[in-house]
């Protein structure tokens, strides 16, 4: 049924609701300039569009980047690109210069579509951009200029086949370089096929868009995008006040946030004693979220639940859970045990194989013996639709990150888990993360929830210290108050005492600010911490060590 409804272009389904419920809104803005869009009118607007990038030479295949600021013009670019069957490269902003320079230059893009800034870089950064054809600026009176140029004639939709690209994102590079991620038609298909099967969210329903790239599905779906007042790159910047009063002044049904825009909503609630009554879900993602907020933050949801997505760029979504499991294995979770990713997605095979960095050579299918046992930590990898093409124009890290059994291509997805007793995955962190002691392999997750659930920590992170494979395990502390605290810190060594004696873990060191990703702020920079940390070590030896 669903792969009838959700194939091919997904500006044809954006076409099709325009035809079905012209009237129905498709985009709400609370951000400046205050705006309200039908499904008919951003059909217009991407036609109009699409027609103006076909007249300044934009054709189909091109590679395209798409650097224009979240809101209602980088959604009308988007479409209007896949409407002719162009490919737009999506590079999230928040990596910093360096890196977006080096993603920039990575792409071997044709085209630019960027606002004034971005056309400026290209010249300012010409290596960077050496193989652009064409510039097209989106200025403050874009919607204006796509429509004065509109002739008679315009451009047709692009008919498109499953396994046609259909768009390159980059990794946000939290734990290696960034890195363009191949998605193909059928990704997208399957991964709206997701969205409206397992996670229930019909035509007609209001979202709350706090991450840019996942209001692209919206209009696809039939669904209101509500864009609210905030920096989508700077989340933690995001007031509360603003967020809550969208969801209530809207009356949204659905939100996809990371844990630190879950974490605002929920306290704001709690301080001003508000229940969201019109949510049905809340999809927290992006990096594991504690017990305690997903708990929490259900309770404001009298008619709703908080779920958790697990996935990556390279595939998402792949499991889920809802909060109903974590409230009842949140003492496990607490005490080491993992994070619950729940149970697969339709259509998604997953393997867990035992743990090595190198690649899987070719002809070793036949030699592969997944892990079945319970309880016995793997590496994931999945296959599915939802799991994208590899990355682009690097056939070593894909070849690396792959590997085929039983006749279906499974992703690597860098992450150690494990089958619990009742079937469901459980996360133990990134395995680039995974601090090899002297006593053998400790995980992140088997120590960091139990530290982040003690009263005056913020977030925590689990490193190495040394320069050699194995390494001294230390914990880095973000605490919530910059005041000295030393009975914080007499708890905190004793935990580490009673908890994790076999593994030698002496230090504790404390930041400020925990360094993370600028597209969730929520995946911790440990490999960064480390190398810190290593260095001030060797300058000091007593440095983090109990008084």
């Amino acid at each position: 049924m669903f792969e009838k409804i959700f194939s091919g272009n997904l500006a044809k389904h954006l076409e099709n609701n325009a035809k079905e419920f012209p009237g129905e809104i498709a985009i709400i803005s609370d951000a400046k300039p205050h705006l309200k869009k039908s499904f008919e009118e951003l059909h217009k607007d991407v036609i109009y569009c699409s027609s103006y990038f076909k007249k300044r030479g934009v054709q189909k295949k091109d590679r395209t980047l798409l650097m224009v600021r979240p809101g209602y013009e980088l959604i009308v670019c988007c479409f209007a690109l896949l409407y002719i069957g162009a490919v737009p490269i999506i590079i999230d902003p928040g990596m910093g210069i360096r890196s977006l320079l080096k993603c920039i230059k990575k792409s071997n893009a044709t085209n630019l579509i960027g606002i004034g800034i971005a056309v400026w870089m290209s010249s300012f950064f010409k290596g960077s951009f050496k193989t652009l054809q064409r510039k097209v600026l989106v200025t403050k009176d874009f919607l204006k200029v796509i429509k004065s140029s509109f002739g008679s004639g315009f451009a047709k939709i692009c008919n498109v086949q499953d396994d046609d690209l259909a768009a390159i994102v980059f990794t946000s590079g939290s734990t290696g370089p960034p890195k363009g991620v191949r998605y193909l038609h059928k990704n997208f298909n399957a991964q709206i096929r997701v969205l409206s099967e397992e996670f229930k969210i019909k035509k007609g329903e209001l979202d709350l868009v706090t991450l840019p790239v996942f209001s692209l599905f919206n209009p696809a779906l039939g669904v209101t995008s509500v864009i609210p007042e905030m920096n989508p790159t700077k989340p933690a910047k995001a007031s509360a006040e603003k967020l809550v009063k969208a969801i209530v002044k809207h009356q949204i049904s659905s939100a996809f946030c990371s844990p630190v825009i879950g974490k605002k909503i929920n306290d704001y609630c709690k301080t001003n004693n508000i229940n969201l009554g019109n949510i049905k879900r809340i999809m927290l993602a992006g990096a594991p979220a504690s017990p305690n907020l997903v708990c929490n933050l259900a309770k404001r949801l009298p008619r709703g639940e908080v779920i958790i997505p697990y996935g990556a760029t390279e595939a998402l979504p792949v499991t889920y859970c809802s909060h109903h499991q974590i409230a009842k294995l949140s003492k496990s979770i607490v005490m080491g045990e993992g994070s619950c990713l729940g149970k697969p997605v339709r259509d998604v095979s997953i393997q867990l194989i035992p743990v090595r960095n190198s690649p899987i050579p070719n002809e070793s299918e036949d030699t592969i013996i997944p892990i079945i046992k319970k309880l016995e930590t793997g590496e994931i990898c999945v296959s599915g639709d939802t799991v994208t093409d590899g990355y682009d124009q690097m056939p070593g890290a894909t070849r690396d990150a792959r590997f085929t059994f039983n006749s279906k291509v499974y992703h690597r997805m860098g992450d150690l888990g494990y089958w619990d007793e009742n079937h469901n995955l459980r996360f133990l962190g990134r395995k680039a993360e995974c601090i090899q002691t002297k006593s053998g392999p400790l995980e992140t997750e088997r120590c960091e929830h139990m530290f982040n659930n003690i009263n005056g920590v913020n977030r925590c992170a689990l490193i190495g210290i040394g320069m050699q494979a194995v390494k001294e395990p230390s914990l880095v502390v973000e605490k919530v108050s910059l005041n000295n605290n030393p009975k914080l810190c007499d708890e905190i060594y004793s935990l580490l005492r009673k908890n994790f004696g076999e593994f030698g873990i002496r230090r504790v060191f404390f930041e400020e600010k925990l360094p993370v990703d600028a597209r969730h702020n929520a995946k911790i920079h440990r490999l960064s911490l480390s190398k810190k940390w290593t260095k001030k070590v060797l300058r000091n030896q007593r440095l983090g060590l109990p008084e």
